[in-house]
C-alpha cells in the first residue's frame, strides 16, 4: 500500500511539473531572430568649409545597402551597412589612358568614395494593424577610399579627397507594404565633416 502511495504522489508530482512546464511555455513565446537586407538612397549634405577645401560641391549622391538584426522580444535593432558616395567635383583632370583591350585616349576622373556604417535604437510600430513604424537611432560613419581617380587605371595619377564621417543620429517613417517596408530617414551628424542626409529606403526579410 505504501508503494502504491508512493507511485500515486510520484505520478502526480510528475504531472504538475509538466503543466507548470507548459504553462511557463505558454506565457514566455520561443525568441526569434533573423536578419532583413535593404537597399537605398541618399542625399547628403557636406560641411561647406571642408568641401570647398577638397574642391567639390556641399552635396553629394549615395546608394547602398544593409543588414538589420532583429529579435521577436526587443524593439531594438543593429542595422550594419555600405554606401558608396558620388561627389560633385570641381577639380576633375584628364590623362591619357592604355588598356589591355587596346583602348587608348584621354579619360576623365571621377571622385567618389566608400562609407562603412553601424546604427543601433528601436523601431516602433503604431497604426492599423501595425503596418506604420517610426524608428530612432544613433550611428558611426566611416568614409574609406575617398578620392579623386580615373576608373580602370591602376598606375594613374589620383588624389585623396579628405572628407570624415562621424557620429550621427536617426529619425524616419516608414510604411510596410506586404512583405516590403518603404521608409524615409532623417540623419543628423554631431561630428566629422557631414552635416546632415535624407535617405530613402526599402527593406524586407529576403
Amino acid at each position: 500500500m505504501q508503494i502504491s502511495l508512493l507511485k500515486s504522489l510520484a505520478l502526480s508530482a510528475c504531472l504538475l511539473a509538466s503543466h507548470a512546464v507548459l504553462a511557463q511555455s505558454g506565457n514566455n513565446p520561443v525568441r526569434q531572430t533573423g536578419w532583413s537586407w535593404s537597399g537605398h538612397a541618399d542625399h547628403i549634405n557636406i560641411d561647406k568649409e571642408a568641401a570647398a577645401e577638397q574642391w567639390i560641391e556641399d552635396t553629394a549622391f549615395a546608394v547602398g545597402g544593409a543588414a538589420e538584426y532583429y529579435a521577436s522580444d526587443s524593439e531594438n535593432t543593429l542595422s550594419l551597412g555600405a554606401s558608396i558616395l558620388f561627389y560633385r567635383d570641381n577639380a576633375a583632370f584628364s590623362q591619357y589612358v592604355e588598356d589591355w583591350w587596346g583602348y587608348d585616349g584621354y579619360e576623365t576622373s571621377d571622385a567618389n568614395a566608400f562609407m562603412l556604417f553601424a546604427e543601433y535604437g528601436p523601431k516602433y510600430r503604431f497604426g492599423q494593424d501595425n503596418m506604420s513604424f517610426f524608428s530612432v537611432r544613433g550611428g558611426v560613419s566611416g568614409i574609406l577610399g575617398s578620392e579623386r581617380s580615373i576608373s580602370n587605371c591602376s598606375n594613374c595619377y589620383s588624389e585623396d579627397i579628405e572628407i570624415d564621417g562621424g557620429v550621427y543620429g536617426v529619425l524616419g517613417i516608414g510604411q510596410t507594404l506586404g512583405s516590403i517596408d518603404l521608409s524615409l530617414q532623417f540623419q543628423q551628424y554631431f561630428s566629422g565633416d557631414l552635416n546632415n542626409s535624407l535617405r530613402l529606403k526599402i527593406s524586407g526579410a529576403f
